[in-house]
This record gives C-alpha cells, sequence and structure tokens, in this order.
C-alpha cells in the first residue's frame, strides 16, 4: 500500500506523471524501467518521495530482473550433514552455525535427499533418544534451477510455506542453497542477527580502496567504485579473476584490469575469500 501511494505522488509531477496516470486509466502503456527510474529520480529531485523510498524503488524494479545464482549461497560455502549422522551430531552442527534449517545428503553434496529444521531434531532427541539419525526427521527438500527469477521463488516460498531451497545447476548438481532471508535482503539490504558473525561484503578502507568478499557481484562493486568492471562468463569478483588469471591464484597475487588493482588477499581452498581493489597509482 505505502507502494502504491508513492506511485499516485509521482503522478502529480506535471509530465514526468503522465506515465502513472495512463496507468492509472488501465492503458497499459508500455513503461521501460529506466523511464521508471527517470520518474523516481524526478520525484525524489521535486521532494515528492524520500531518497529512501526512490532506492526502494530501484530495488524493486531490479529485483524482478534477478535470478538465483546471483544471490544463493555456493556449495563451497554451504553447511550439510550426512544422512548417517546422529540428531545429536546435527544439532551440534546446527549450534555452530546458528541455522534454523540444514540439508541432509546422501552420497555426497550433490544428491540433497532432505532438510533437517532445529525444532524437529531438538523434538527427536527429546523423544526418541539421540541415536537416531538425522534423516528420519528431515523434511523433503525443495529444487529450484539456478536460472530462475527470485521473484517467482519468492511467491512459490510464500504460496508452498518453505523457507530454504536447494540450487541445482544445468546438469543437476548442486549449485548451492537459497533461503528465504537471502531473497528479502535483495529488497532492504543485510539482515544480521545475534549469530551472524560473517565479515562485511565490502568495506571501504580508502575514497577509492575497497575490501571486497570474492562471492561480490560485478556490478555491484562496479557501482561502488563509480566505474564499470570487465562483464563476462562470470558474475563474482572472485570469477573475473579466476577467468582471467586461469588458475587459482596464491594469496598476494594481483591482477590489474581497466585501471584498478585487485590483490587476492585470502584464498580459502580454491575459493578466492577477499580482495583488496584499488586504482592503479600511475
Amino acid at each position: 500500500m505505502r507502494l502504491l501511494g508513492w506511485f499516485r505522488r509521482l503522478g502529480r509531477l506535471g509530465p514526468v506523471g503522465r506515465l502513472v496516470r495512463a496507468s492509472q486509466r488501465r492503458e497499459s502503456p508500455q513503461v521501460s524501467e529506466e523511464e521508471l527510474l527517470a520518474v523516481a529520480e524526478a520525484a525524489e529531485a521535486s521532494d515528492s518521495i524520500e531518497p529512501e523510498e526512490r532506492e526502494l524503488i530501484g530495488q524493486i524494479i531490479e529485483f524482478g530482473d534477478t535470478v538465483v545464482r546471483e544471490v544463493m549461497v555456493p556449495r563451497t560455502d554451504m553447511v550439510a550433514i550426512s544422512e548417517q549422522q546422529s540428531t545429536e551430531d546435527a544439532i551440534g552442527v546446527v549450534m555452530e552455525h546458528g541455522y534454523s534449517r540444514v540439508p541432509v545428503f546422501s552420497e555426497g553434496i550433490d544428491d540433497v535427499v532432505g532438510v533437517v529444521h532445529a525444532k524437529d531434531l531438538m523434538r527427536a532427541e527429546r523423544t526418541q533418544g539421540s541415536d537416531l539419525t538425522a534423516v528420519a526427521v528431515a523434511r523433503p527438500p525443495h529444487f529450484v534451477p539456478e536460472t530462475k527469477r527470485i521473484a517467482l521463488l519468492l511467491r512459490e516460498m510464500q504460496a508452498e510455506k518453505f523457507h530454504i531451497a536447494i540450487v541445482v545447476d544445468e546438469y543437476g548438481g548442486t549449485a548451492g542453497v537459497v533461503t528465504l532471508e537471502d531473497l528479502i535482503e535483495e529488497l532492504v539490504g543485510e539482515i544480521v542477527d545475534e549469530f551472524d558473525v560473517e565479515e562485511p561484503m565490502i568495506e571501504r578502507l580508502a575514497p577509492q580502496t575497497v575490501r571486497v568478499n570474492g562471492r561480490v557481484p560485478i556490478a555491484e562493486l562496479s557501482e561502488v567504485l563509480g566505474a564499470p568492471l570487465p562483464n563476462g562468463n562470470w558474475d563474482t569478483v572472485g570469477g573475473l579473476i579466476f577467468n582471467t588469471l586461469g588458475h587459482v591464484p596464491s594469496e598476494d597475487e594481483t591482477l590489474v584490469v581497466d585501471g584498478w588493482e585487485l590483490c587476492v588477499e585470502r584464498v580459502t581452498g580454491r575459493r578466492i575469500a577477499r580482495v583488496i581493489v584499488k586504482p592503479v597509482i600511475q
């Protein structure tokens, strides 16, 4: 309802309001995202809406174009348990990581057979003892393709009442996991609770120097730097580095692209964890 109020206010903005007024007359005009963003920016400039409201409008528009692959937790960062583990072991994993739902796999991470809920584990241990296997209380998993739009997934989660989905790639393997919280954060920003101890995804160290997580999308980093970084067959900063170097980098290895120096600060296994980005000194 609040968003509807914003667009009603936009409809009173002279020339830029005709798009909104046409919509109110049910004429179904063809309005591009760029035109709608221009309307929002004009409304902000005339103080008809607050800057935070204009930003939310932009996030809503972007939300419709975002796919699951861009917001999921990749398989390398997934927390999962084996079907052979007991409820006692599973509770230990839940307590260690602060998750309320954890995937259960059979032969390997590409063979997810269920999802255990913390409350089910605790109830089972209390009533049936700690020798019961976690898979005995697991619920059926939901699978989604990594190319699914998150707006559609959000509606499915609401309709079917599930909060976590296993993301699969084109070959049927596990690409990662996505939660309802991941989707909501795309609209409202990071949601931090008492269990969130992760380092920030982007940390500004100096006016033109940032420390970023390797999973940060290239488009997001380009926006922060105010300069475009190369696009290609990758979505993230880590993907850019991997594809450009052609190998797993070592810590302190440096890459220069389009006038920016990307220094790999931390590597975890084969994953690029942290990168320092700063302009090349001429």
